[in-house]
């Protein structure tokens, strides 16, 4: 069978409120997007293709 053209169904967004940069992205379905802000980052990236799932480990994140 044919694999369906991605159908967007969200679009992002961002602006950075210092200098006034705008990005903007199309997400389809069946994807994610995940925003940090320094000093937060993603450490590291786990994928297990079988489960369908991912492990995203994000550091630097300071309390509340």
């Amino acid at each position: 069978m044919p694999e369906q053209p991605s159908v967007k169904v969200l679009r992002v967004t961002c602006e950075d409120l210092v200098t006034g940069e705008k990005q903007t992205v199309d997400l389809p379905a069946g994807e994610y997007l995940l925003l940090t802000t320094e000093p937060c980052h993603v450490a590291s990236t786990q994928a297990y293709p079988a489960k369908g799932t991912h492990v995203i480990t994000v550091k630097g994140r300071t309390a509340p």
